[in-house]
């Protein structure tokens, strides 16, 4: 199983990059913004207009087949009847021209990122031409994509090209490492114009508290940012381990051991010290020596085959895959720095994921008590995301093997939601706002579960959480219109 570990922390897939500049136009001036807090209306004749949100006077006199909300920056992508994209300011000014190219954004650090992107075939030279030999002929043509990815307030180009399309690895998962510095595409960035300026390249992974990893020849070094000597060099990845208990040694072998190699190791090796510090931020020697533990905790540690350092704490988690459950899961214990073994801690914002984003640590005994649940009841996946705090999705099958989910808070031991809904969407964790579906196939309604109240009476086929609700007219046809998700109140011509 790959598992991964979050704490407040994103963690972003190098990829390979180039910064150029454009030079066939001057940097955009941006005007001042006056449309920011408005919204896209529909009208009668199914075109958007942006109106201000309270009177619903338009802003501008521009029409648009489709049209977004304004990012906090005060930009907007917007289509015409041609299937073609483009970005507005606040006033209406065009900033990307309309192309047939996708376009989305993105705001960090007060910078809007945009990337635009086309599909196509492209025709290949004949030593890479695909020969179909059950004989339907020859495939002259591969499918490319021609991405561009640049920042629009200083026009900065940081990548343009054209490549196929399941290479297509570039995202616009921009992470803020300060206020003047940004990391992006293997690459940090200081902030300078509102453009950005390379200081680092080659990086393997970013790290919390302003650090990174750089590779070189399957050796990694550990670096603070604005330092220029390695707070650890010489790092070499292991799946080994070794714990001395008294006079016993206890060697640990494939240890964090993945399907496929990584492209950072679980666990790093200090060549010089013998130190390893384990996933996922490195932050820590992991002991040596076992101090206090009872003989059933060191019967445990013989077999485990996950050890990740629990961050903001002295804690490393112990995991053992136990296939004895009635769903597979992990058994656990802790050591902390000095080597000693307990078999509970308290609560830290660090989670485990899978790799398709369900709960492994926090697990559902330690979220949800088997006192407080139903005794008919069987789980399913757990699911919280950022800014949900001590709150939980919870997917149950009763003995009626009705699958339901609901939303629990591990701290109050209380269902802030039963479990008696199809699908649960968040809309908006730190405002508690969420779309709430009770059957499949049914509609969706807004939930403010601060207030304990249903926002209006209408249900959707889809809720966004920027508001963009689909309503279906028939059987063959939907409609798209924004709504303010906190009171229901609908932009669309009655």
């Amino acid at each position: 199983m790959k598992i991964i570990a979050f704490s407040i922390f994103c963690m972003l897939t190098s990829v390979t990059a180039c910064t150029q500049e454009r030079k066939d136009n001057s940097p955009w001036i941006p005007s001042k913004p006056k449309a920011t807090h408005a919204i896209p209306f529909l009208t009668g004749q199914n075109d958007f207009v942006y109106v201000d949100k309270t009177s619903l006077k338009p802003v501008t006199n521009q029409k648009f087949r489709s049209a977004s909300v304004f990012t906090a920056t005060g930009f907007a992508v917007v289509g015409n009847g041609k299937n073609e994209y483009a970005v507005i300011d606040g006033n209406g000014k065009t900033v990307l021209d309309f192309s047939t190219s996708e376009i989305n954004l993105n705001v960090v650090n007060g910078l809007t990122f945009y990337k635009r992107d086309i599909e196509y075939e492209k025709k290949m030279p004949v030593w890479k031409w695909d020969w179909n030999i059950m004989g339907s002929g020859i495939k002259k043509e591969q499918t490319y994509h021609k991405i561009e990815i640049g920042i629009l307030e200083s026009k900065q180009v940081l990548l343009h090209e054209d490549i196929p399309y399941l290479e297509d690895n570039y995202y616009l998962d921009c992470i803020a490492v300060d206020e003047s510095h940004l990391f992006w595409n293997g690459t940090l960035y200081e902030i300078k114009k509102n453009g950005l300026s390379k200081i680092e390249n080659n990086i393997a992974e970013l790290l919390e508290n302003k650090r990174f990893l750089k590779s070189s020849n399957a050796n990694f070094s550990m670096y603070e940012l604005g330092q220029k000597k390695a707070i650890h060099s010489g790092l070499k990845g292991t799946e080994a381990l070794s714990l001395q208990f008294g006079r016993e040694t206890i060697l640990l072998k494939d240890v964090n051991k993945e399907r496929y190699e990584p492209e950072i190791p679980k666990l790093l090796l200090d060549s010089k010290t013998n130190d390893v510090y384990p996933f996922p931020q490195y932050e820590k020697v992991f002991p040596k020596e076992i101090i206090k533990a009872t003989a059933s905790q060191i019967d445990f540690i013989k077999k485990i085959s996950l050890v990740y350092s629990i961050t903001n704490s002295p804690y490393f988690l112990l995991g053992v895959f136990n296939y004895d459950h009635d769903v597979w899961a992990y058994d656990w214990l802790y050591i902390d720095t000095k080597g000693n073994v307990t078999d509970s801690i308290d609560t830290y914002s660090f989670k485990v994921l899978d790799q398709v984003g369900n709960m492994v640590w926090p697990d559902r005994k330690m979220i949800l008590p088997t006192q407080f649940i139903d005794k008919n009841w069987k789980f399913g996946k757990i699911n919280s995301y950022q800014g949900m705090n001590d709150t939980y999705f919870i997917r149950i099958e009763d003995e009626k093997k009705l699958r339901t989910m609901g939303l629990w808070n591990s701290k109050t031991k209380i269902w802030e939601i039963k479990p008696e809904y199809h699908d649960i969407s968040v809309l908006d964790a730190e405002k508690q706002m969420y779309a709430l579906q009770k059957e499949e196939d049914g509609l969706y309604i807004l939930y403010d579960q601060k207030n304990k109240k249903n926002i209006g009476s209408k249900g959707y086929r889809s809720i966004n959480s920027d508001g963009l609700v689909t309503v279906q007219l028939n059987s063959r046809e939907n409609i798209y219109y924004y709504i303010d998700i906190y009171s229901g109140k609908e932009y669309k011509e009655n």
